[in-house]
């Protein structure tokens, strides 16, 4: 639907500007909300949109006063009704896209979890059922492949014809009439997961009183046993566990239901990848006794994390084993105790579980993890549960920076020096640079640790770009005993 610009105004209709996920194209659009959507869809919240003769995503950069081109289009639909971008988050992909060069899109795409952004693509279909195509090879194979699987789309040609130009020739093949070519928008590869549970609907007092009325003798046995089993819980229980613990099936479940004794119905459910760690007996860590130069430093960044003044990253510099984590998860407890969240990155997967344990400790039920060999579904609901404020702590490799936590008060960049905090394919960019920058836009305290700082580190400490904080000794060295660490690479897996 297009909105003539003079009749726009006097509707007041509301502008956006959006970026389109479109690889092949730059820059940002403008397009008009309608009545439905002008109460529902703001800043960082990912729609729908038609772009050319297709239709795309996008996500909602900011309100326009005037839209730039005289005839605008609708936004179709929202995708999520939460924002997916906060406003801190829309600053750092303008800031990193003009510095590194690099489309906004392809910025903004880093900040979106794997399955929830999706892009454009075409799909083909046979209108010439007996057509018979020359000898051209890749020709032949399009046609034999369409009439043997139907209408696929171009993601999933290309899966079965791998570094083969075939785009060409299905271009020809549509010119001449033989094959139909559609824009589509897929939809996201994820969403929220429910499992279907039970729970015990009326007083236990009642469902006692109704034991000896479930059934026949062949059921009765059963169903008594699910519902004392369902007494003694407080929550709702997964079916599953029902089916384990009673031996009763689902059959036997919905009588009881229809009596009125429990409730059948599905509950959301968190793909946690550290609930496994989560549920074993995680020890609490002893309280260590900080050395002077520790002391030194945390006080040095606890001042910083209290000030209301612009605030200049900390270069942390200690040797292995002179307790920089320790250090790490202070500073981060005293966010937390401000109602603000922390985000810890290491430079690779392997440095992790490492982590993680020490902070679950210090934070049981509060840390979120964040790399590349999570599932989809684990990534999206970290995300999720960053994003609404359940999560204090996110740890993880470069990308855990993009994680949506609503008031950062910490950003940490642990072994800042190492090479695989570069992102060495498009989009480029260093996650080290790019977190001073998003603890600037956001307020939060920059730490970079380090043994051996870059060059270039070094020259920012030197010429008081950034404050630099020494721990010279091992703690081992100074005759504390050494920090456990437990390996859980095994665990994470």
């Amino acid at each position: 639907m297009y909105l003539d610009f003079h009749d726009t105004i006097t509707a007041m209709t509301a502008f956006v500007q959006i970026v389109v996920n479109v690889p092949a194209v730059s820059g940002v659009f403008d397009y008009a909300l309608s009545e439905s959507l002008a109460g529902e869809a703001g800043v960082g919240h990912l729609v729908i949109v038609p772009f050319g003769r297709q239709t795309a995503q996008g996500v909602i950069l900011r309100f326009l006063d005037q839209p730039s081109v005289e005839e605008v289009k609708e936004v179709v639909e929202l995708v999520d009704p939460e924002p997916v971008l906060t406003q801190a988050q829309i600053a750092l992909a303008e800031e990193m896209a003009e510095s590194t060069l690099a489309p906004l899109a392809a910025v903004v795409g880093l900040f979106l979890p794997v399955g929830l952004s999706q892009q454009v693509d075409t799909i083909y279909q046979l209108r010439i059922k007996d057509y018979i195509p020359k000898k051209s090879t890749i020709e032949s194979r399009i046609i034999k492949l369409l009439q043997e699987r139907g209408p696929l789309r171009g993601r999933q040609i290309d899966a079965r014809f791998a570094k083969v130009d075939w785009r060409k020739t299905a271009g020809f093949l549509v010119r001449k009439g033989v094959l139909s070519a559609k824009s589509i928008l897929p939809p996201p590869r994820v969403r929220t997961k429910y499992v279907r549970v039970a729970q015990l609907a009326v007083p236990p007092e009642e469902a006692q009183a109704a034991m000896e009325s479930l059934g026949t003798k062949q059921t009765l046995a059963r169903r008594q046993s699910a519902l004392r089993f369902l007494i003694e819980q407080p929550e709702a229980v997964n079916l599953s566990w029902v089916y384990a613990e009673s031996g009763c099936n689902l059959n036997d479940l919905r009588v009881l239901e229809e009596r009125g004794l429990i409730r059948l119905f599905e509950n959301e459910i968190f793909r946690d990848p550290l609930e496994k760690v989560e549920s074993r007996k995680i020890e609490s860590s002893q309280v260590v006794e900080l050395t002077p130069e520790q002391d030194i430093a945390l006080n040095e960044i606890t001042k910083a994390i209290s000030s209301t003044n612009s605030r200049t990253p900390f270069l942390l510099q200690g040797v292995t084993g002179s307790g920089k984590t320790e250090i790490y998860i202070r500073a981060a407890q005293e966010v937390v105790r401000r109602g603000r969240q922390a985000i810890i990155l290491v430079p690779e997967i392997a440095l992790t579980p490492q982590t993680v344990r020490r902070f679950l400790s210090r934070f049981p039920g509060q840390v979120g993890l964040v790399h590349s060999k999570l599932s989809e579904g684990e990534r999206y609901d970290t995300w999720r549960r960053a994003r609404a404020g359940d999560l204090k702590i996110i740890i993880g490799a470069r990308s855990a920076l993009f994680t949506p936590l609503p008031n950062i008060g910490l950003i940490v960049a642990d072994e800042c020096h190492d090479s695989s905090y570069y992102q060495s394919e498009p989009p480029f960019y260093h996650a080290v640079k790019a977190a001073q920058t998003y603890a600037r836009l956001c307020g939060a305290v920059c730490v970079l640790g380090s043994a051996t700082p870059t060059v270039v580190q070094r020259h920012q400490a030197e010429t008081n770009q950034i404050n630099k904080l020494d721990l010279p000794k091992r703690i081992v060295e100074l005759g504390l005993p050494p920090v456990h660490v437990v390996d859980m690479r095994d665990e994470l897996k």
